[in-house]
C-alpha cells in the first residue's frame, strides 16, 4: 500500500463502507469514550462517509464533519444531514476556531506530517478542548509487510511515539488503549483487494512478480482454518489541549 491521496478515497466513496469492516468496528470501540453530551462546537476530521460521525450525531447540535474527498462528503451529507459537512484537509481545519471537541477515526495514520496537523488542531481549538481520536498503529498488517516490507505506506509508530508527538503539539494524553482486530479472507489477494477498495493502493514501484511472490509467502505462513489472517492494531486516545 501507499499513502492514499484524497482522490483515491474520493473514487471509492460509494463502495467504501462495503470494504471497511475493521474501520466500522474501530469506530464503535472509539465511540465508547465519547461523552453523552458534547458541550460547545465540535469538529470531526477525516469523516469519510460518516462511520464515526454516526456516533457523534445526537451528542451535539454543533458538529462540523469534514473530509478532503468531495464525494465522501457528498455521501455523508446524504446519510447524515444533521451534521454540517465541509470539504477540508485535516491539516487545515475549517473555521471558525475555538472548537471544544476535536474528533477523528482511522485518519491519523494517513497524515503526511502528523506533528504539523496536531499543531493545527491545537490552534483551531479552545483552551481545555478534548481530542478523542483513534487510528491504526505499528503492527497493522504486519503479516503482509513482513512478506513485502517495501509495501509499507509510511514509517509506522507505536502508541508511545504518537503520545510524544501529541505532547510536542501541546496536547496532554489523558488516557489511551490499544486493541487488536483480526480479519480472515480466502487468500491474501482477497485481503489486498478489500484494502484497495477502501482507498489504499500498492505502490507502482513494486513489480507484479514481486507482489505475487509476497502474497504466496503470506498465504503459506498465515493460513488457518478460518482462512488467511490479517492483523490491525488500533489506538484510541483522549487528550486535553494545554
Amino acid at each position: 500500500m501507499t499513502i492514499a491521496p484524497a482522490h483515491e478515497f474520493d473514487r471509492r466513496a460509494l463502495q467504501y463502507e462495503d470494504h471497511a469492516p475493521v474501520q466500522r468496528e474501530a469506530a464503535a470501540w472509539l465511540a465508547e469514550w465519547l461523552p453523552d453530551k458534547i458541550e460547545g462546537p465540535a469538529l470531526e476530521l477525516g469523516s469519510g462517509t460518516g462511520l464515526f460521525t454516526r456516533h457523534l450525531i445526537g451528542r451535539t447540535d454543533k458538529l462540523i464533519a469534514s473530509d478532503a474527498a468531495p464525494r465522501m462528503v457528498a455521501a455523508g451529507v446524504t446519510a447524515l444531514p444533521d451534521a454540517q459537512w465541509s470539504v477540508a484537509d485535516a491539516a487545515t481545519p475549517p473555521g471558525p476556531r475555538g472548537y471544544c471537541g476535536i474528533f477523528s477515526c482511522s485518519l491519523v495514520q494517513w497524515l503526511p506530517d502528523p506533528l504539523e496537523a496536531f499543531r493545527a488542531w491545537h490552534r483551531a481549538s479552545a483552551p481545555g478542548a478534548r481530542l478523542v481520536s483513534g487510528w491504526f498503529i505499528r503492527g497493522t498488517l504486519g503479516e503482509f509487510f513482513y512478506a513485502c516490507p517495501e509495501a509499507s505506506p509510511f514509517p509506522w509508530r507505536d502508541d508511545a511515539e504518537w503520545s510524544d508527538l501529541l505532547g510536542q503539539a501541546g496536547w496532554q494524553t489523558a488516557r489511551s488503549e490499544v486493541r487488536t482486530f483480526h480479519r480472515h479472507h480466502a487468500d491474501s489477494a482477497s485481503m489486498l483487494r478489500e484494502i484497495h477498495n477502501a482507498g489504499a493502493v500498492v505502490p507502482r514501484r513494486i513489480g507484479a512478480g514481486r507482489l505475487r511472490g509476497a502474497l504466496r509467502r503470506y498465504d503459506h505462513d498465515h493460513r488457518g482454518e478460518a482462512g488467511v489472517r490479517s492483523t490491525f492494531e488500533f489506538l484510541r486516545l483522549e487528550a486535553v489541549r494545554l
